[in-house]
């Protein structure tokens, strides 16, 4: 059965959306006659569309946001270097500490010029990979409906340029605020970290009030060799959001980037995380952690193409689901012929901590290149009764025991974040969640 894409969650015109001119022109035209997936198609199985066309989605308006409201948002709050983006719009009156970064609105960077290869890796259909022969090589034929209708309808964004050699020690955060009732938001993030550079950069989704909402985001990243990027998204959505997220990485040689994927909020996550490593010698972290509870649902999709010899690629995803959640995880590693010396290492690790939630993984491993060491592994199980039993022993209330539990086998992802404020939070905000589950 073929749905097609409803007025309910399209329900724009291209009118005025010029900020990206033939792009979001060509991307508009390409949304016609494109139909939402089905629960028959493998990508998209465990997806309800229902959560999406139930509901009629509104283009975003100008909101009142005020300093006042940022004050309780975790990261974002305690942020030396803070963008913050209100309803898809960059707000320099509530962002700080940007001054000597090349990060400013997308918007104006498209206008001046400077977001060239904008859409090069997360758009539109396969002629735009042609722009670089591996493309055509590392990326599959296809359409990502949501990437597209991210670009038809996106406004404004996060442009961020870390020039050659930068070497920023505080962490540089991304917010994006989503608020009002049933709104729709695509917003836009264009990263580059030239030669040399070194950086966290942290992505955080979060919304204010808890009415329903769509958010939209696409993310293109582009790491030049030898620099060295930790990228740490977190969404924090209120609990009737929905979430679609994509982000293309295009990683050179010579090269780390670390990605961390946290998922604590909304009632849809759909998160797809893509890294070519077009380089030799990278190294490569994607990296995830999902706690959820209630009806929540979270679909995280991985996927890793090594291209070149001598790299080496690490993931851990590690799912924590209680009450009648369900969660996904469909993790790919492609190593392609010429990836010779490719060393690539993929688990993904669920507790169940309720009898009603749901775990759905399936890695995936396809090598074309001989001379490599590839492994990949899954476990799903329940939190063992003679640890708890063993702490409760120590006068620990088996609440409090079990958390502990719950919070030590996470840890061990967000331990891996090097950013010692933003590591800590992650921390601090899982330990809380758990105690109230």
């Amino acid at each position: 059965m073929v749905t097609e894409l409803p007025t309910q969650l399209l329900n724009a015109t291209p009118t005025g959306r010029t900020v990206a001119g033939s792009l979001q022109t060509r991307a508009w035209d390409m949304l016609g006659g494109v139909t939402l997936p089905t629960h028959q198609s493998e990508e998209w199985r465990y997806i309800p569309m229902r959560l999406l066309s139930e509901i009629t989605w509104q283009e975003p308006v100008a909101a009142t946001v005020s300093a006042a409201d940022l004050l309780d948002i975790p990261v974002a709050s305690q942020a030396e270097s803070l963008a913050v983006i209100v309803n898809g719009t960059f707000r320099a009156d509530l962002s700080h500490g940007l001054e000597g970064l090349a990060v400013e609105g997308l918007a104006a960077a498209i206008s001046m010029g400077k977001a060239d290869k904008l859409g090069q890796l997360a758009d539109l259909d396969t002629t735009s990979f042609e722009v670089a022969a591996h493309h055509g090589v590392l990326r599959k034929p296809g359409i990502d409906l949501f990437a597209r209708l991210n670009t038809a309808t996106f406004t404004d964004g996060v442009y961020c340029r870390l020039e050659k050699d930068a070497q920023v020690a505080a962490p540089i955060v991304f917010l994006f605020l989503t608020t009002g009732s049933a709104t729709r938001v695509s917003p836009r993030v264009y990263f580059v970290a030239e030669s040399g550079a070194e950086a966290t950069i942290v992505e955080v989704h979060a919304t204010l009030g808890s009415e329903p909402t769509l958010s939209l985001p696409v993310t293109e990243a582009w790491i030049a060799p030898n620099a060295k990027i930790e990228y740490v998204k977190l969404q924090i959505e209120g609990p009737a959001a929905r979430h679609i997220a994509l982000t293309e990485v295009e990683q050179s040689g010579d090269c780390t980037f670390k990605h961390y994927n946290v998922s604590y909020g909304s009632l849809l996550t759909r998160n797809d995380v893509n890294c070519a490593i077009i380089g030799q010698n990278a190294h490569t972290r994607l990296d995830g952690v999902t706690c959820i509870a209630g009806e929540q649902l979270v679909d995280n999709h991985t996927r890793l193409d090594h291209a070149m010899p001598n790299c080496e690629s690490f993931e851990a995803y590690k799912h924590l689901l209680d009450g009648k959640s369900t969660a996904v995880f469909n993790g790919k590693i492609f190593v392609y012929q010429d990836a010779q010396k490719t060393d690539a290492k993929q688990t993904n690790q669920t507790v169940l901590l309720s009898p009603t939630a749901t775990m759905n993984t399936k890695p995936q491993l396809e090598i074309f290149a001989d001379d490599v060491k590839c492994t990949h592994g899954a476990t799903v199980g329940h939190l063992e009764t003679s640890m708890q039993f063993y702490l409760q022993s120590r006068g620990i209330p088996a609440s409090e025991a079990r958390a502990l539990l719950v919070y030590a086998f996470a840890a061990e992802v967000l331990d891996q974040i090097e950013s010692e404020p933003v590591r800590e939070e992650l921390e601090s905000l899982l330990f809380a969640k758990l105690r109230q589950s």
